[in-house]
């Protein structure tokens, strides 16, 4: 064989394998484009064009199904692309549930009954962050604070989950340990708590002084109107000729619970606006028949969400009540449960709500009419470390002049970080009595000198609100409030 023909033949080889590659790979194309006329880029403006997409879409999930690498059902495949379509509203309070328990967290988490920890969360831009902890639970104590990012739990990293497989994992049987670490202003904190069965009573009051009633509202649960009408009225009942309403650290709840609430104080007219794509679709309105005509004071912070920035709105643009504290958290959207077509359920944006006067709350929030601050430049990290320490006050018995025992020594210890002149030494001597009592006149409890159950509870929580910055203990904001009413 001459050169010539050598060369002739590799150059038909060359050919063959040079063209073999290229029907492999235009093979490769067709097979994801067979059975379909799809134009890439095409626009969708009718249900028409819609179908077209949808057959497509059926299409690519029976390629990806036949074809990936590993097992998949339809199910998961579905469940991703129910997914997507929520991720793609860039609204981080509207949530597939891809099962029946996502959903009945959710709920639970509004009525006011659940196993955990205490803490309301929300999806915020692919981060967990805190709403606000709830008064008295395991993550209010240990020092957890609204804004707070949840980054990991039990050690494990939940940058990738979203919000309904953080809160599965947060949630627990009421006893068994939880650590949670989270961001703040750039420092990682970890705090250890123990899980309780949480049912929420939403309404806390008690009369300051002879004619100031204090009404407390934690979450807006189902019945948190009724419990709200009653303290109003048991406190009318005892003197109180004006009122201070405090929803401070109150993630939310049932919005038809904060517009009765805010009917029960206001005078004839509108509570609030619900908008939809720029139009007012609805608006819930006061009857007047619930005006006292009280001076009432609001108190509010960063804290305050949703349903309460619809009671705050209202008070303040119809004047029923002076605001004080800080600008609220800024969640004006309201959420429905829906029914999907699948059997599934959604969480969905449905409606921004306005003020009366039409003022947008959605990532503004309600600024009051007096700022003040609680907190102040403290080194809480160092201060919570100091108290994560501390006895627990957990003994089931009542010390008292003479005394000895664990729920002693917690107490002379938190005692002492609050400034009273006690010595931690575990003996309830004559400085310790001398402490509790001016301790539990500071609270308005009945003053005795003994450590009984409410004074051990309510000195656990000044020490973590003063941790959580209040100055020198002290609530800057309750003292405006009062000051104002005077």
């Amino acid at each position: 064989m001459n050169r010539k023909t050598t060369r002739t033949i590799a150059k038909i080889i060359a050919f063959i394998l040079i063209s073999a590659l290229v029907i492999s790979s235009f093979t490769f194309v067709l097979f994801w484009a067979s059975g379909t006329d799809r134009v890439y880029g095409a626009e969708v403006n009718s249900v028409k064009d819609l179908d077209r997409e949808l057959d497509f879409f059926k299409d690519m999930m029976v390629d990806l199904r036949t074809n990936f690498k590993d097992e998949l059902s339809y199910e998961e495949l579905l469940n991703g692309a129910y997914q997507g379509v929520f991720d793609s509203l860039d609204d981080p309070y509207s949530v597939y549930y891809q099962s029946d328990q996502d959903r009945d967290h959710f709920e639970e988490s509004v009525s006011g009954e659940f196993s955990g920890v205490g803490i309301s969360l929300e999806s915020y831009y692919g981060q967990c962050r805190v709403v606000a902890p709830i008064p008295g639970s395991p993550a209010e104590k240990v020092g957890i604070l609204s804004g707070d990012i949840i980054i990991k739990v039990d050690g494990q990293d939940i940058g990738n989950m979203d919000l309904d497989s953080v809160v599965s994992r947060i949630r627990g049987k009421a006893g068994t340990e939880l650590t949670l670490t989270v961001e703040r202003k750039g420092t990682a904190i970890s705090f250890t708590m123990v899980r309780e069965a949480i049912r929420t009573v939403s309404v806390n009051y008690r009369l300051l002084d002879k004619y100031i009633g204090y009404i407390q509202i934690t979450q807006f649960d189902n019945d948190s109107h009724l419990e709200f009408k009653n303290a109003k009225l048991k406190l009318i009942a005892q003197g109180a000729k004006s009122f201070i309403i405090d929803v401070r650290n109150n993630p939310g709840g049932y919005v038809s619970v904060a517009a009765n609430i805010a009917g029960q104080l206001m005078p004839k007219g509108a509570i609030t606006h619900f908008q939809q794509k720029g139009i007012i679709m609805e608006t819930i309105s006061a009857s007047g028949e619930g005006d006292l005509n009280l001076p009432v004071v609001l108190l509010v912070n960063q804290g305050s969400a949703s349903a309460s920035e619809i009671l705050a709105g209202a008070w303040q643009d119809s004047g029923t009540a002076i605001l004080v504290g800080t600008t609220t958290f800024g969640k004006g959207v309201a959420q429905q449960i829906i029914d999907l077509p699948n059997g599934s359920a959604a969480k969905l944006s449905m409606y921004y709500f306005l003020t009366p006067k039409h003022r947008i709350i959605d990532r503004v929030g309600i600024t009051p009419d007096y700022l003040v601050e609680n907190y102040k430049d403290k080194d809480t990290v160092a201060l919570m470390e100091q108290y994560k320490g501390f006895a627990p006050m957990s003994e089931k018995v009542k010390p008292k002049a003479g005394s000895t025992g664990l729920n002693v020594y917690g107490a002379q210890q938190r005692l002492s970080l609050l400034g009273y002149d006690v010595t931690v030494s575990g003996i309830m001597d004559e400085k310790t009595v001398s402490g509790v009592k001016t301790f539990q006149k500071n609270q308005g409890f009945y003053v005795y000198g003994v450590l009984d159950y409410a004074t051990m509870n309510a000195l656990d929580w000044a020490v973590v609100t003063y941790i959580n910055g209040a100055d020198s203990g002290k609530d800057l904001q309750l003292e405006k409030a009062i000051q104002l009413l005077k």
